[in-house]
């Protein structure tokens, strides 16, 4: 990648970030920022251990309080474009917690990468433990020496919820795109942009614009 588009890549993603909606005003669209610092490697044959925490800036009263996490996970190669895994991670949302364990697998076919992954979910005052199914397709490309970027779609939706009352409903749907520069031999840093949207029923869906930057260290 030349000088030129690079700027113009670090120049989309900081206005990405600053950029307020019109419409978020009005309460049916929100932006965050995130933060994400990532340490993954290898602990043995076909095993790969992965942390990460999140800061969450959110900022808006329907969407709630800034959030904190953090995620241990294990997963293990199983063939040549499979990986089974699963993990634990922990919520910090104003003093409330939410516990979410998670099993998943995922199958790559040339450039494009499917996940499924099933969450349980344990909210402090909730009902019952609520059961949701994630589902994600992703498409990698390399751009240039040490430059990648991705893009894909994922849909959450919830087989039990926490709430004895409701049932089964689609919580969100996430478009996805990140810009990943490999600046060491063990770091990459990166720019995301999500978009997600929230569909209510009758109501306007709601929407939440969320640039993120990341820190990825590979050990």
């Amino acid at each position: 990648m030349t000088l030129g588009p690079m700027r113009s890549a670090l120049l989309l993603a900081a206005m990405l970030a600053a950029w307020q909606p019109s419409k978020a005003r009005a309460g049916e669209e929100d932006t965050q920022f995130w933060l994400n610092a990532i340490a993954t490697g290898q602990i043995g044959e076909g095993t790969t251990l992965t942390i990460d925490a999140t800061q969450r800036w959110r900022g808006d009263e329907e969407v709630g309080n800034d959030q904190q996490t953090i995620r241990v996970m294990v997963e293990q190669q199983v063939a040549d474009n499979t990986r089974l895994g699963g993990g634990i991670m922990l919520f910090d949302t104003a003093g409330l917690t939410e516990i979410r364990t998670h099993q998943q697998a995922t199958v790559i076919v040339g450039r494009i990468e499917a996940r499924t992954r099933l969450e349980q979910r344990f909210f402090d005052g909730a009902d019952r433990m609520e059961l949701r199914l994630r589902q994600r397709f992703t498409y990698n490309q390399p751009i240039a020496n040490n430059w990648r970027a991705s893009a894909g779609v994922e849909w959450l939706g919830i087989m039990q919820s926490r709430r004895a009352d409701e049932g089964r409903s689609t919580e969100q749907w996430r478009f996805q795109t990140n810009l990943i520069h490999r600046a060491a031999p063990n770091l990459e840093v990166g720019a995301i942009y999500w978009l997600v949207v929230f569909p209510r029923g009758p109501r306007p869906d709601r929407v939440s614009h969320i640039p993120q930057a990341t820190l990825i260290y590979r050990f």
